[in-house]
């Protein structure tokens, strides 16, 4: 049951809401980056979740360099651990 609302949450994210959330969170990204964190949170969001998550989390480290990509895996690991019982 939660998998399917979050599939759904999930089909229905834009890159502004990234983008939003980005900005809540102060984080500047590119164009190039709100595209990246798009792709890979619409194609890869069952491995992030349910999966082996540390292969995006690599690739999105080569994709969007070591800094911001930090800044995005402390947002999910807080996120995951607010979170986690409801997944």
């Amino acid at each position: 049951m939660h998998r399917l609302l979050i599939e759904n949450y999930i089909k229905q994210i834009s890159k502004q809401d990234i983008k939003e959330f980005a900005n809540k969170n102060n984080i500047q990204l590119s164009e190039k980056d709100q595209d990246i964190l798009y792709h890979y949170l619409k194609n890869n969001w069952q491995d992030l979740l349910y999966g082996n998550s540390r292969s995006v989390f690599k690739e999105l480290e080569e994709k969007l360099g070591t800094e911001k990509f930090n800044i995005f895996n402390n947002l999910y690991d807080f996120y995951f651990e607010k979170y986690h019982d409801f997944l």
